[in-house]
């Protein structure tokens, strides 16, 4: 009997969920797996698909800010196209991964004698009024077979917050690509010159959609209070903040260089040329900037503001030499980086630090086949 992985996701938009998904597939299909995908539209990723992998577009969820009751009008379809699909293309095992697309997915597959795995994709053990109805129904103990994780803090979320017992929770890894994001002293040299800067520059890198819980904000006036020339932010992304963050920096009477770089496709060198990457969303977690940074050997200053948001900073690092933790206070945060500036042995340290632990960790070549014995716990229990 033939594999089918099914990944059932909201869209195929640019997010950390969805670069996962496209990654994974690509993975799953290298080694002979069967992959397919359903998801509504955007479908932005689609092209970084292998061939043979088919996108399914079935709309599963209304969006933000949408009525319940669009929701439910919405469900009912798309439950019955999922059951079509899954039997025409005999799907073996259904993977979801954000709560506003799996119930639909979840229902189809129980109807279909499917078993199910659902991600956890984001630390905060609920999102949105959405995911709080589902998870407090506790249909997902009844509709999931098992649930993955990708920090040990999700996995306390998942035990302590959604109710499921340990024995029904994997740990694992988004992955990354430590081929590809490799610290190069030569490759740093050729970025700081494209970009215009020098090799005395202290460089600080945000790589993040330009929205309120990103808080780019705090990065922009931590690195205006140090006021000092030699200190640059690079901000790399796009969104609905972002002529109110320029505008502030230019308000800011500063030293210090802020530098908007927008949207890249490819972000490599933007690592290769940064010192430091400050993470400071809300609800830090182990998401695809911060193991990129890491496989480029960039030590992770990560801001926090509770004592939640501390255990999750902490449990990025999970007890490697990697980074720092800061209030997510702006004083707070120019006062840490410049103390990692200031003693360059332990700096140094850091890089390499950060470096082993993506590859030893979070290396896609360690990641990936791990899953597939994840999944084989689920696969063949379904007979056509």
């Amino acid at each position: 009997m033939h594999s089918h992985v099914c990944h059932v996701i909201t869209t195929l938009g640019a997010g950390g969920a969805e670069q996962y998904v496209v990654q994974l597939s690509n993975s799953l299909m290298a080694t002979g797996v069967c992959v397919s995908i359903v998801a509504g539209e955007p479908h932005d990723l689609g092209e970084r698909l292998m061939p043979g992998i088919h996108v399914e577009t079935i709309r599963l969820h209304p969006g933000n800010g949408r009525s319940f009751l669009k929701y439910l009008l919405l469900i009912f379809p798309a439950i019955k196209r999922l059951v079509r699909y899954f039997r025409r293309e005999r799907v073996t095992l259904v993977h979801t991964h954000l709560a506003a697309s799996a119930l639909p997915a979840w229902i189809a597959a129980k109807m279909c004698g499917i078993p199910v795995m659902h991600s956890k994709m984001h630390t905060g053990s609920i999102r949105s009024g959405f995911e709080y109805l589902l998870f407090i129904t506790r249909l997902h103990l009844i509709l999931v077979n098992r649930f993955l994780a990708f920090t040990r803090y999700s996995e306390r979320e998942v035990h302590e917050c959604w109710r499921v017992p340990t024995s029904r929770i994997s740990v694992s890894s988004i992955g990354v690509d430590t081929v590809r994001y490799a610290p190069n002293p030569a490759s740093q040299r050729e970025a700081r010159c494209s970009l215009g800067l020098s090799a005395k520059d202290r460089v600080l890198l945000v790589v993040a959609r330009l929205h309120p819980e990103k808080c780019v904000e705090l990065a922009i006036r931590a690195v205006c209070a140090l006021d000092d020339k030699r200190y640059v932010l690079l901000v790399v992304g796009d969104g609905q903040e972002r002529g109110a963050l320029e505008q502030l920096a230019r308000n800011l009477a500063s030293a210090s260089r802020i530098r908007f770089l927008g949207m890249m496709k490819d972000t490599t060198s933007v690592y290769a040329a940064s010192d430091i990457l400050l993470q400071t969303t809300r609800c830090p977690n182990m998401g695809t900037v911060v193991l990129e940074a890491m496989a480029s050997g960039m030590p992770i200053l990560i801001a926090y503001r509770d004592d939640d948001e501390y255990r999750m900073a902490k449990d990025t690092f999970d007890g490697a030499n990697a980074g720092e933790v800061a209030v997510a206070m702006p004083e707070d945060v120019a006062g840490t980086i410049q103390r990692m500036f200031h003693d360059e042995m332990k700096l140094s340290a850091q890089r390499q630090a950060a470096r082993a632990y993506a590859e030893s960790r979070h290396s896609r070549q360690v990641v990936y086949p791990a899953m597939t014995d994840i999944y084989a716990l689920l696969d063949g229990t379904l007979k056509y």
